[in-house]
């Protein structure tokens, strides 16, 4: 049963382009189809359109019946089959098979949905999704706030199931997963047969020859022009009034019109040239303003621990954070890896700790929150937390941004979007202590590099909670697990 759209076109008032014209596409209910793209392309708004959430020029052809991760709960107090259940009715027994499936212990279906991790949350509404084989999942960044060992179990899950859409910008994660792959580039929407890495190798080969293809053209457009300037002076030269000369002056009208024809052969090489390299991504590097003082060690923790009652969050830990470091918080979901980032910070309210932290006194700090909420528009924002706009607005270009997106409103944005709003307000805050509760949820590939290359160069002294193992190998001085 296909999916088709015909000619569809979308576009939110406040952008100047439209994010969709005329699009037109026939994907399979039985792919596993993985949709990628940078943050703001619209793979969101994709699936809003087939949710049939909003209007649209065009025409969009199936019999499916579509569900969409993460669920609106509306009652998080709720228990987790409640909360679900009131907005997306199923089965208890089947709810309480896929949790099992997905290497949960079935009786969390009757906590309290908001006093889940973020993680189990996340695994618990994909479990619903899965509940009825008649819905096609539109599974919008599932990865974001599950550990390593959960993205390994929703791999092999999804590997057992038949037809859905994914997004995500994991890249080993996409590989396990899907067999094909949709992608929105900057002036076009195009579908590969294959994962995310048979995809990449086309697409670096695509981009080469087309980078290549470029240089020729330039060269030869450079030599036809030329080649067209020299005859056409000739012609010009020898068409001035100098005697009797009929021979000599047809020969230059004739050498006249080969340069006018050379010039339209140039056009005609520009025109093709100008085809060329619309879908090759820009990407520019960041900068941080991270200070350097003389006071070390930035944080010391020795035999420290968290509880929320009786009951430790994690085996004490011991560890020293130099400056000019980073260190990785890493552990499973729910060993309390954000409650740490959040003491630290100050918020303790309800936690009680034992052990020993030392942090000198008036150290100024800059954090990413794992989940922040911004309203309003970026110049308000940004004189909120005191930063330079300009410098702002920067970071936010060099992060993908387009200058139509700036007088957007942030709750209006999309969640990468929002992500890259909470970042730069980071990398524009001088600090001697950076705290990032995980950066890369909701970034793309291009962004998670411009992060490591950034990190690399700046060596901020940073403490960061991550679950993308590759960016903590290339990233951490240190790991400090949470058990």
């Amino acid at each position: 049963m296909p999916i088709e759209l015909k000619n569809v076109r979308f576009n939110y008032d406040l952008l100047d382009q439209p994010l969709f014209d005329d699009v037109s596409l026939t994907l399979d209910e039985s792919w596993r189809l993985g949709l990628i793209g940078r943050n703001g392309r619209g793979k969101t708004t994709l699936l809003k359109l087939l949710m049939g959430q909003l209007d649209y020029e065009g025409e969009i052809v199936t019999n499916l019946d579509f569900v969409y991760f993460p669920l609106p709960i509306m009652s998080p107090e709720l228990p987790v089959y409640t909360a679900i259940d009131e907005v997306m009715p199923l089965e208890l027994w089947k709810l309480e098979r896929e949790c099992q499936l997905l290497g949960m212990n079935k009786a969390i279906i009757w906590e309290p949905f908001s006093k889940l991790s973020g993680g189990e949350q996340t695994r618990v509404m994909l479990a619903a999704l899965f509940c009825d084989n008649d819905r096609f999942a539109l599974l919008d960044e599932p990865t974001n706030h599950l550990d390593l060992q959960g993205r390994r179990q929703l791999a092999d899950y999804l590997q057992k199931k038949r037809g859905y859409i994914v997004v995500s910008h994991d890249r080993h994660f996409l590989d396990t997963v899907i067999d094909h792959t949709l992608v929105i580039e900057r002036s076009q929407i195009a579908l590969y047969h294959g994962d995310f890495s048979t995809y990449e190798e086309q697409k670096q080969f695509q981009d080469q020859f087309e980078l290549d293809q470029n240089k020729s053209l330039k060269s030869e457009i450079a030599r036809i022009e030329q080649s067209a300037k020299e005859k056409s002076n000739w012609g010009l030269e020898r068409e001035k009034p100098s005697g009797n000369d009929p021979f000599g002056n047809a020969i230059a009208k004739r050498m006249m019109k080969r340069g006018k024809a050379i010039e339209q052969r140039a056009a005609a090489k520009i025109e093709e040239k100008k085809k060329l390299l619309k879908n090759i991504e820009k990407i520019s590097d960041l900068t941080i303003h991270c200070v350097r003082t003389h006071r070390n060690p930035v944080l010391r923790v020795k035999n420290f621990t968290l509880r929320y009652g009786d009951e430790p969050l994690f085996e004490p830990i011991s560890f020293e954070l130099f400056q000019g470091e980073q260190v990785a918080i890493t552990g499973p979901n729910g060993s309390g890896k954000t409650t740490l980032l959040h003491y630290l910070q100050g918020k303790r309210d309800g936690v009680k700790a034992s052990g020993e932290i030392l942090i000198p006194q008036g150290i100024t700090k800059s954090t990413v929150s794992q989940t922040a909420t911004h309203h309003g528009l970026l110049k308000d924002f940004a004189e909120k937390h005191a930063i330079d706009y300009s410098l702002f607005l920067n970071h936010l270009r060099i992060l993908g941004f387009t200058r139509d997106v700036f007088q957007v409103p942030i709750e209006e944005m999309s969640e990468g979007q929002k992500k890259k709003v909470e970042l730069s307000k980071s990398l524009g805050i001088e600090a001697e202590w950076y705290l990032w509760d995980e950066p890369l949820n909701y970034l793309d590939v291009y962004n998670q590099q411009q992060l490591e290359k950034m990190i690399k160069e700046h060596q901020p002294t940073l403490l960061f909670v991550e679950h993308d193992h590759v960016f903590v190998e290339r990233v951490a001085c240190k790991v400090v697990e949470l058990k």
